[in-house]
């Protein structure tokens, strides 16, 4: 097979996160690594700041291109050390300019879907960066650049692999080993996944080939006792983990059985008890663990386990005491198909393409059995018939975009964090009824989960989320967005244009993110009115535009630099402005109507 690797690590940017003293000698064993797999010097591309030279998007993207066009290989391994941020599901490499020139990072997520419609039959990410959740305004605001060429073949799918250092939300660490009589910073995950790539661990090793699967198996138990060997507390943990959307035959690394020296010798263990899990314990119940039970489970299931709270992590309790204070709300009560408010002073309410009614209304609403309440403000739409965009504005100029279905209750609610969710009932729904409660314990969990970076599934919980939606008849069209954005990740695009049909059927319109997810915005010309909304529901939509809709209007795509970054999009007081006269030129007259926030 012919192979090529490329080699990138950024030791320091021009924002604050400070420099990295271990991505040197961290790419080094990579490209050692791959010298000894015999990947020839001109098919092995190193690009770092070593020299005090900037690493470029530019850099990057010329060697890949290469290696898919000029010299195409069937393999080709792209590896990275250095800083690393998550923008909702979107993933960002930092190179040398980052943030201040916004485009300096490595889009992940465009990258990888270019990836996998590309003509490199398996292509191998392997990432040693942070995936935390950025906290700066110029790090929330990167969009950064695919590496990959955009494929002419839209369909094409192949194998693509994704190996992380940690796990959602979490760092990557560098960590001081004791080297002689000095301590040298090394990066805990390349250290160990290049001991497991050399074939140090047998019991890894089938047939001489590493494959993703065992690999993937393998690092989330030996990351973590590679810390506790090197004397680091338990509380100071690091839990890889991979995205494998490659076949069976697929393998990473490659030995030559004839020759010994390929491999350690000594007899290969089948299971090496040092390694295993359950010498260390019972791990605590992680927050993914946590997601991926309910989602195979209904409320009432016999069979839905969940431990004691001193069995899961703290971030796993935190989701499951988020998502319990959630169930339970009660619906309000309006009369007619509309929008409600909650937890945010509004200024105005544009229903575009929409003759008929406003009727602004407010009241109360609490949970049930309980005499705590919440305030809401309320646009009723007696005349709506057919699906419309509501362009809602708050008090302090910034706003969102927000379908409004016929028989439905659209309910955008900030928590006391400042997260915001958006969510539908039926209209004149019943909380205690059992679709109600099995609807509002199902998207309780994800929603939080989706807020805390730790909603993700695999081929097991996506079927069983498909079932339990289809059960629930899709009540809410925004649980249905949430899954679409974790099967992207797995490569379940079936799944997604399965979605994106039932919902035409039951809405009679596509919505946004199912189209773009579809891959149908990339085929034909588009108009604001032809997917509702006009703009993505989720800000991760924004950060594929690149990938996925780059045949859409400039005009449209240049409101991508509006969208604050949170979990849902959001614009700034300027792009509400962009956002309506981008939209009214194209929909008609908005009728609007504006309220102050009522006294109670």
């Amino acid at each position: 097979m012919d192979r090529a690797i490329v080699l990138i690590g950024v030791s320091e940017t021009r924002g604050r996160l400070g420099r990295l003293e271990a991505v040197e000698s961290a790419v080094d064993l990579m490209e050692q690594w791959a010298r000894g797999q015999g990947i020839p010097a001109d098919r092995i591309a190193r690009i770092t700041d070593g020299a005090g030279e900037p690493v470029t998007t530019y850099q990057i993207s010329r060697w890949v291109r290469h290696f898919v066009e000029q010299d195409p290989v069937e393999q080709l391994i792209v590896y990275f050390s250095g800083h690393g941020s998550m923008d909702g599901r979107a993933e960002f490499w930092h190179l040398s300019d980052a943030p201040n020139d916004l485009n300096a990072a490595v889009n992940l997520v465009v990258s990888l879907d270019a990836a996998l419609r590309g003509s490199v039959r398996h292509v191998v990410f392997i990432s040693d960066a942070c995936r935390t959740v950025s906290k700066g305004v110029p790090q929330a605001k990167l969009h950064g650049a695919g590496i990959f060429p955009n494929p002419i073949d839209d369909d094409g799918s192949r194998g693509v692999d994704v190996f992380y250092a940690t796990r959602l939300g979490a760092p990557a660490l560098e960590v001081p080993v004791r080297v002689g009589a000095n301590d040298v910073y090394k990066a805990a995950y390349t250290e160990v996944l290049f001991e497991v790539l050399r074939g140090a661990k047998p019991h890894v090793v089938t047939g001489g080939f590493i494959r993703p699967w065992p690999l993937k198996r393998a690092l989330q138990t030996l990351v973590p006792e590679y810390l506790r060997v090197h004397g680091f507390p338990t509380a100071l943990n690091q839990d890889p983990d991979a995205h494998i959307l490659s076949g069976d035959e697929a393998w990473v690394a490659r030995f030559d059985l004839g020759v010994p020296q390929s491999l350690p010798h000594g007899p290969r263990p089948s299971v090496d008890p040092a390694e295993s899990p359950a010498s260390f314990g019972v791990s605590p119940l992680s927050a993914e663990a946590l997601v991926s039970r309910v989602l195979c489970h209904p409320v009432d299931d016999a069979s839905l386990e969940i431990p004691p709270l001193h069995a899961m992590t703290e971030q796993a309790r935190d989701v499951l005491h988020k998502a319990v204070a959630a169930v339970g709300e009660g619906v309000p009560g309006l009369e007619a198909s509309g929008l409600v408010v909650i937890g945010q002073r509004v200024q105005g309410v544009r229903c575009l393409e929409y003759d008929g009614a406003i009727k602004p209304r407010f009241g109360s609403v609490g949970a049930s059995g309980s005499t705590d309440t919440v305030t809401f403000r309320a646009w009723e739409f007696p005349d709506l018939w057919t699906p419309k965009q509501a362009l809602v504005q708050l008090r302090d100029g910034s706003g969102l975009l927000v379908p409004i279905f016929n028989g439905c209750i659209a309910t955008l609610k900030w928590d006391p964090e400042g997260r915001m969710a958006l969510h539908y009932d039926p209209l004149y729904a019943q909380a205690d009824t059992d679709d109600m409660r099995q609807l509002q314990w199902l998207r309780a969990v994800v929603a939080e989960a989706a807020k805390q970076n730790v909603f993700e599934v695999d081929k097991a919980s996506a079927q069983a989320l498909d079932e339990r939606m289809a059960k629930l008849q899709f009540l809410d069209p925004a649980l249905a967005l949430y899954a679409a954005y974790a099967y992207r990740e797995i490569g379940e695009i079936d799944r997604i244009r399965a979605l994106r049909d039932y919902l035409f059927q039951r809405l009679g319109l596509h919505l946004f993110d199912l189209a773009l997810l579809s891959r149908d915005l990339l085929r034909g010309p588009y108009t604001p009115t032809d997917c509702m909304p006009a703009t993505p529901l989720l800000s991760t939509g924004w950060v594929l535009m690149d990938a996925l809709g780059r045949r859409l209007p400039a005009e449209l795509r240049s409101l991508r630099q509006y969208d604050t970054g949170q979990l849902w999009a959001h614009y700034s007081p300027q792009g509400v402005q962009r956002l309506a006269g981008w939209l009214e030129p194209s929909t008609g007259q908005a009728e609007a109507y504006s309220m102050s926030a009522p006294t109670l």
